[in-house]
């Protein structure tokens, strides 16, 4: 009995372990992330005045393919974004994902080949 109930203290240790690491990789979760989401926004259009930013999800954590610079662990927030027209009526919400490495946006997910979910229930759930 006492040997199954290192083995279980063993594979739960384990398990803990793994779970850290994966929270190392990624960091913390942005910090303000919704007024980093809006200015990040801002410096992308070409005509931000009266723009309008819906943020649409919590960060959650992904893994981005950024190319030459390979495969990051990183958060990324779901977004609609509302902008004037020239006829100067609103156009639909456009849906975004921004990304983010060490807190700062970088990218929406249009600009780098590929972002995949992290398949962690802890990182999922919060879509």
């Amino acid at each position: 009995m006492t040997m199954i109930r290192k083995s279980l203290t063993g594979v739960f240790a384990a398990g803990m372990m793994l779970t850290g690491a994966l929270a190392q990789d990624f960091g913390p979760e942005p910090a303000d992330y919704r007024y980093a989401v809006e200015d990040y926004v801002e410096s992308r259009l070409t005509n931000s005045r009266g723009a309008r930013v819906s943020i649409e999800s919590r960060p959650y954590a992904v893994y981005a393919d950024f190319g030459r610079h390979g495969e990051i662990a990183a958060w990324a927030v779901d977004i609609g974004v509302r902008s004037h027209v020239s006829s100067r009526r609103h156009d639909g919400y456009m849906r975004y994902t921004v990304i983010f490495v060490d807190g700062e946006p970088v990218a929406f997910e249009n600009d780098i080949r590929g972002v995949e979910i992290a398949r962690s229930s802890r990182y999922a759930s919060r879509r």
